[in-house]
């Protein structure tokens, strides 16, 4: 299948979750999404994927958060390297704001050093923020005067943030390391609670490959995947250490994320199931008592789709692939 018919079924099945309630996505940092975490990731070994998930997060009665995401992730040979576009949605509850995020990545440019090679990455977000939809419906219908729901006022779209990303992604038979930094340029487009800025972020990515395919054969029953992720902007910062382990069909892992901001220490754990090219997986933890200023908890259910590239040849299709 082409890359413009993929794009076309992405963009069906992103639409699928705009009826997803969401919280500030700031401060949540998927499990299962990779390619936001590193665009590096995309189309990396030609492989095609996508991703979705819901992560629940709950800080503490004035404080739930709940993001939906979709990601579809390709080689492109017109290209030469891996495109993705990423979908979220969040919801900011103490200001009644509604954000919806659309972005595009590109990684590519490989150099090649003995057994491993860097690819570059670049692409951008952007984030448009509105007044939530039920707010929006009340006051159209509901005399307000004076009233206490439109105290940001009238206006439906609130600000606007624009997140260019530059990175770079490290990658040899057994592991990956990558960097990815973006800056933030926040600009509002009516009044609202935030202000004007540009900010800079950065996130450190490192993780064991977790592929026991040889000439695309399993060899191994059982792999095992430790997983580093600090994420730091000027008001967040958030790291997370996980350990996976797949045993044929089956996954389990166990993490522990510390949450800088908010003083809160998760532990948790991931079960799932894989099906051919699919992958069912559930992460949930709890905060620490003692260790976490609240009795936190997280929770996300994730969903992807991982095809390897298919090779095919129309003059010839039953001759044996080029080495």
């Amino acid at each position: 299948m082409r890359i413009s018919p993929k794009i076309l079924v992405c963009f069906i099945l992103l639409c699928s979750g705009l009826n997803s309630r969401a919280q500030n996505e700031t401060y949540l940092l998927p499990f299962d999404n990779r390619i936001e975490i590193n665009p590096g990731l995309a189309g990396l070994n030609k492989n095609s994927s996508y991703r979705t998930g819901n992560q629940y997060s709950y800080l503490n009665s004035e404080e739930t958060y709940n993001l939906f995401y979709a990601t579809w992730d390709a080689y492109s040979n017109k290209l030469k390297g891996g495109v993705a576009l990423n979908f979220r949605q969040g919801m900011l509850s103490k200001q009644n704001i509604t954000t919806t995020s659309l972005g595009f990545y590109y990684s590519g440019f490989p150099i090649k050093i003995s057994d491993s090679k860097i690819l570059f990455t670049a692409g951008t977000d952007v984030l448009a923020a509105t007044k939530h939809w039920a707010v929006a419906f009340l006051n159209n219908v509901i005399p307000h005067d004076n009233d206490a729901l439109i105290q940001q006022g009238e206006s439906f779209f609130r600000y606007y943030i624009f997140k260019p990303k530059f990175g770079f992604l490290w990658t040899n038979n057994s592991l990956q390391i990558g960097v990815t930094s973006m800056v933030l340029h926040t600009r509002n487009v009516a009044y609202s609670l935030i202000e004007p800025t540009t900010s800079l972020g950065y996130t450190l990515y490192v993780s064991k490959k977790m592929d026991n395919r040889v000439r695309d054969l399993y060899s191994k029953p059982f792999e095992m995947s430790p997983e580093l992720i600090i994420f730091y902007r000027e008001e967040v910062t958030i790291a997370r250490l996980r350990l996976l382990a797949e045993y044929t069909d089956k996954t389990w892992g166990a993490f522990i994320q510390n949450d800088f901001t908010n003083q809160i220490t998760t532990l948790g754990g991931t079960i799932g199931y894989r099906h051919n090219f699919m992958r069912f997986n559930l992460n949930a933890g709890m905060g620490i008592p003692g260790a976490s200023d609240y009795n936190a908890f997280i929770c996300e259910l994730s969903f992807n789709i991982i095809v390897p590239p298919f090779r095919h040849s129309k003059y010839n299709p039953w001759a044996p692939p080029k080495r």
